[in-house]
């Protein structure tokens, strides 16, 4: 069997593609960088989703597509407010154009299986509700802010896939993703075009540094934290059912509140006992992230879907991050 990874060299993108070399599969991958040395298993076909030659390079017996590629806010280097014309063109040509060429490529080499990884964007004006959000809700995108055009254009590249899958008799699955945590190869985001150190790895290396942690917003918001093999997991899932396709949240049906995410952090880093007082700060003045916690009862019904929770999530990344020296990758030492 093969799998062919679209942005195989994105985060999310290698994390799968070790998943699936561990399970015994042939993983090809496509991608405008060069991947490191430690993805050798990896086939690469170097090229742009955009330029419809690079499919002619690619092969045609594969099984399963997986489609990671895409731009967003924290990776492009322009955003609405310092180009507006080139970042709306790259969100168009990229999460539009790029993704039909690969639905093209699915249909005319009867690929019997095509996932895709949108976004939860696409339910945002739903995140403040205090309810668990179930797969299939109306869109309801937010037309203000920056994530606008990321979200407009993920949500039609998911529409046009579930056309094709409808018309064309292939699955289609589309992951509905929040942010997805891991321990990436960067801790970095662009924000503006700037690397920011990601939100979350700042409170790990605080509570590492035995720091104060602070409590951002409302301490009771709860929100679903997400750990990448969840993904993963759905995906195989997904893929060894005899579903015809379908939409999923990726998420845990947990609700964490910011309060006990941040005193988790600096239980399973630091040491920190949850009942300490003194080594926590509540800041109600920073907004936080809006509150979107998924309902997963159909994920685990049709898929026997069994989640990995906030504290084993934590929990695997602390080991993943000493045992693999990601403090000195980090320069964190």
């Amino acid at each position: 069997m093969k799998v062919l990874i679209f942005g195989v060299t994105g985060n999310t993108g290698k994390v799968c593609a070790k998943y699936f070399d561990n399970l015994g599969v042939d993983v090809l991958g496509v991608s405008r960088r060069v991947l490191p040395k430690e993805y050798s298993f990896v086939e690469l076909y170097q090229g742009d989703i955009t330029d419809k030659n690079l499919y002619e390079r690619l092969p045609t017996d594969v099984s399963l597509v997986i489609n990671f590629a895409g731009v967003q806010p924290s990776i492009l280097h322009t955003s609405e407010s310092t180009d507006m014309t080139k970042t709306f063109n790259d969100y168009v040509n990229i999460n539009i154009v790029g993704v039909f060429n690969i639905l093209e490529y699915v249909r005319l080499n009867n690929i019997g299986t095509y996932i895709y990884t949108t976004t939860h964007r696409d339910y945002e004006l739903y995140w403040n509700k205090q309810k668990k959000l179930t797969n299939n809700l109306p869109t309801n995108i937010n037309y203000k802010g920056d994530h606008s055009m990321y979200a407009i254009t993920k949500t039609s590249a998911k529409m046009i896939g579930d056309y094709y899958g409808g018309v064309f008799n292939t699955r289609v699955f589309n992951f509905r993703l929040p942010m997805m945590f891991m321990i990436p190869d960067d801790p970095y985001y662009l924000k503006d075009g700037e690397p920011t150190i990601m939100p979350f790895l700042k409170v790990i290396k605080d509570a590492i540094n035995g720091r104060k942690l602070e409590i951002w917003g409302d301490p009771k918001l709860q929100r679903d934290y997400v750990y990448v093999e969840n993904l993963m997991s759905l995906i195989e899932l997904s893929f060894k059912s005899n579903l015809p396709g379908g939409t999923f949240n990726v998420g845990t049906g947990e609700g964490v509140s910011t309060e006990n995410f941040i005193k988790t952090i600096g239980k399973v880093f630091g040491g920190i006992s949850v009942k300490s007082k003194d080594q926590y700060i509540y800041k109600p003045e920073y907004c936080t992230y809006k509150s979107a916690v998924y309902d997963v009862s159909e994920q685990k019904e049709k898929l026997d879907y069994e989640p990995i929770l906030l504290e084993e999530m934590l929990k695997k990344m602390k080991e993943k991050i000493y045992s693999e020296g990601y403090l000195d990758k980090w320069r964190w030492s």
